[in-house]
């Protein structure tokens, strides 16, 4: 009799492990599902386009750049060819090795359309590049890189 019941409970045992695989199973699959309808409708969303609807023209004051300040012309235009007045522009001045702060051009819009006039600061010498980033007032936007090589050391 002893053995019978051990039987039964063993029995019972196996029956509670299947019914907890069954559950784990379960929720598997509703997990599976679940991840499944997360990543279809995320697909779905509307993306916004940001890419660069416009172009960016660099002209520096010296050629070439010299350490210390440096006279700079931007002329902005949209897809068309047009010149981009009244937008926010940046110019970022970094160097082509980590490590260093960058430099940050003050920009002002001139007289002429879509032209721009400020300064950078370039603090030693060697390679640079300048990142331009500029957004006009219609959804324009504008991003540039700009290799600037061999800045000298007075």
């Amino acid at each position: 009799m002893h053995t019978q019941g051990l039987r039964h409970t063993t029995h019972r045992s196996a029956r509670q492990i299947d019914r907890q695989h069954c559950r784990i199973t379960l929720l598997r699959h509703f997990v599976g599902v679940m991840m499944l309808i997360v990543i279809a409708t995320t697909g779905c969303e509307s993306q916004q386009s940001t890419e660069p609807t416009g172009s960016a023209e660099v002209q520096l004051g010296s050629t070439p750049p010299s350490v210390g300040p440096c006279d700079l012309t931007v002329t902005l235009l949209d897809a068309s060819g047009s010149p981009l007045e009244g937008a926010d522009l940046t110019v970022e001045g970094n160097m082509n090795h980590a490590g260093m702060k960058p430099s940050f051009a003050e920009m002002s819009e001139t007289d002429e359309p879509g032209v721009y006039s400020g300064t950078i600061d370039f603090t030693m010498g060697g390679d640079w590049f300048l990142l331009i980033n500029a957004t006009g007032p219609d959804g324009v936007s504008i991003e540039s890189k700009i290799d600037v090589l061999g800045v000298e050391t007075n």
